[in-house]
């Protein structure tokens, strides 16, 4: 029987002068507060919406729910490139220090380069900001109910990122992080003291 070789586990680089500490996020608790992140977001979108724009209700076009299901799975795909693309210009990094994978039924992207806290916040942050909040918003002067119910859903989908920069949150900003390899979180360097 031939055997099957599994890809080795990236381990966590080592920096001298530096210790690691590990802040990584429950995946279970992520996806209940997304969960309720949701919940909050749709009902508060549909009061806005109904509030301004009641006629969004009955022009809803056919399909909806077709269309919705499209742009949330190419939005899935997006939001983990622009992590990864806002991370390759934040450190001069190639495509090949990407890597994208799924983990606990998500998609991830993961770069193997440590950075500084401020260009790993901006990398993790950019998808909530560009898919999430901005849609959201943009959708109750459009008027589009697809586009206020896509902000919120990719919204939501952000929490798990949104709960690894508020782990790291009082860190100073140009303390080294890394993305976490194999869960949901990051790594911060921290300088060795000399006694």
């Amino acid at each position: 029987m031939k055997k099957t070789r599994s890809k080795p586990v990236e381990a966590i680089p080592e920096i001298e002068g530096y210790t690691i500490e590990q802040r990584t996020i429950g995946m279970l608790k992520a996806n209940i507060v997304a969960l309720v992140v949701l919940v909050v977001l749709l009902l508060a979108g549909l009061f806005v919406m109904y509030a301004i724009h009641a006629e969004a209700f009955s022009s809803l076009p056919i399909g909806a729910v077709a269309l919705f299901l499209l742009f949330f799975t190419v939005g899935v795909v997006v939001h983990e490139l622009i992590h990864g693309l806002t991370w390759m210009l934040a450190t001069h990094s190639g495509f090949s220090h990407l890597r994208f994978g799924v983990m606990a039924g998500g998609v991830y992207c993961h770069i193997d380069v440590p950075m500084t806290k401020r260009k790993y916040v901006a990398g993790a942050l950019m998808p909530l900001l560009l898919l999430g909040i901005i849609p959201f918003v943009v959708s109750f002067f459009a008027g589009s109910f697809i586009l206020m119910l896509l902000g919120a859903t990719l919204t939501a989908c952000a929490m798990g990122d949104v709960m690894i920069v508020w782990a790291i949150r009082k860190e100073q900003p140009d303390t080294l992080v890394y993305d976490h390899p194999t869960e949901g979180g990051c790594v911060v360097y921290r300088p060795v003291s000399k006694a």
